[in-house]
């Protein structure tokens, strides 16, 4: 008898100790905190390091000669699965098939329309999500351009645990407004890998690659808004076409028109040819864009450079391509570059043609600010 009321005592001991010890150990709520990752690589390998999953951004990266960003700057990248590049490839091939056109693969896309995607998902600084805490979330920069992203942290609601449960980053393309119904926003299936360099999170494989303008950027090309006819700008050229019964003078590279053209058989014979544009007050260009004519493509421009003045003595160089291509007739291509400085004169020089002797020709120059 004795031995039973020790156990039963042993047992009641007991039973109050695991009571006592559980009530410590689970007060009904945890903070859930989100996992950080370290990886002793850069992000740049970090992403090539994970085949099947990160392999068409990587290319993408690789087309635009990213590399060195993704290695040494301070950067977080929102990387982009393969899924999502599939989503908005076949997207656009399905709207091209649709207008008899070719299909596009990204290895032959449009380099400028890859590097203004790509400045949505690569971001100036290191950013975790405890950055990311503020209520309205956190305005980020791309690395080229200084294009503006917003980050905002999501905690999902799951019962029993404080302040909520696992954490999400809803990422949004601001499109340069304040105004949260125009943002194109998804979200973070991973977050907080911490590689040497950055920070890398990835966004949600139903995710499609360039938010919803992935299409609209290889079968639509908004142009930039045109300076020259909102200020009033003043055109010159390093050679003015000659009469012909064909109306091709410089102005009609400006008129608003595709269908007429500039055409000057002898334009490079000095190079550069240069075309000239004066503000009546400084002005803020980031981009401009060309539209090839109605025929020969060997007149089309291939190799130039932009210049920015204001005093027409000293210039500084704002931008500079080589080897472009009009494959198509009345073909628009715009260009970006980073510029936040104002200049009075803005002076493009055309350095080489595609071929056909000292032949130039342009149907539409277009020069100004373009989001």
């Amino acid at each position: 008898m004795e031995i039973n009321r020790i156990k039963k005592q042993l047992f009641l001991i007991g039973m109050i100790a695991i009571a006592i010890i559980a009530c410590r150990r689970d007060s009904g709520f945890y903070d859930h905190k989100a996992l950080s990752q370290t990886v002793p690589v850069n992000t740049y390998d970090y992403l090539k390091s994970k085949k099947g999953i990160f392999d068409s951004m990587v290319l993408v990266i690789d087309r635009l000669g990213l590399q060195t960003t993704l290695r040494d700057s301070n950067i977080t990248v929102f990387a982009v699965t393969n899924s999502s590049f599939r989503l908005a490839v076949t997207n656009l091939n399905n709207t091209r098939k649709l207008a008899g056109k070719p299909p596009l693969n990204l290895s032959g896309m449009d380099y400028i329309q890859l590097d203004t995607i790509m400045t949505q998902y690569i971001m100036r600084g290191k950013i975790t999500t405890e950055d990311m805490k503020d209520q309205d979330g956190l305005l980020l920069r791309g690395v080229r351009y200084g294009y503006q992203m917003n980050a905002r942290l999501k905690t999902n609601a799951t019962s029993g645990f404080e302040n909520g449960g696992p954490k999400t980053i809803i990422y949004s393309d601001t499109r340069w407004t304040q105004f949260q119904r125009s943002w194109a926003s998804t979200s973070t299936s991973s977050t907080n890998i911490i590689a040497t360099n950055g920070i890398v999170h990835t966004i949600n494989q139903d995710h499609i690659a360039g938010f919803q303008d992935f299409v609209k950027r290889f079968t639509l090309n908004f142009p930039p808004k045109n300076y020259f006819k909102l200020y009033g700008g003043k055109l010159t050229v390093s050679a003015e076409a000659p009469d012909s019964p064909y109306p091709e003078k410089s102005y009609f590279m400006v008129d608003g028109s595709a269908i007429t053209k500039f055409l000057n058989t002898n334009a490079l014979v000095t190079k550069p040819f240069w075309i000239n544009i004066e503000f009546p007050t400084a002005q803020i260009c980031n981009a401009y864009a060309f539209t090839s004519a109605n025929d020969n493509a060997g007149r089309n421009p291939r190799n130039w450079n932009l210049q920015g003045s204001q005093d027409m003595v000293t210039w500084e160089k704002l931008d500079q391509q080589i080897n472009q291509d009009f494959p198509e007739f009345f073909m628009q291509k715009v260009y970006r570059f980073q510029n936040t400085k104002a200049y009075k004169y803005y002076r493009m020089n055309i350095t080489e043609n595609n071929g056909r002797a000292t032949e130039l020709q342009i149907a539409e120059y277009i020069l100004g600010f373009k989001l």
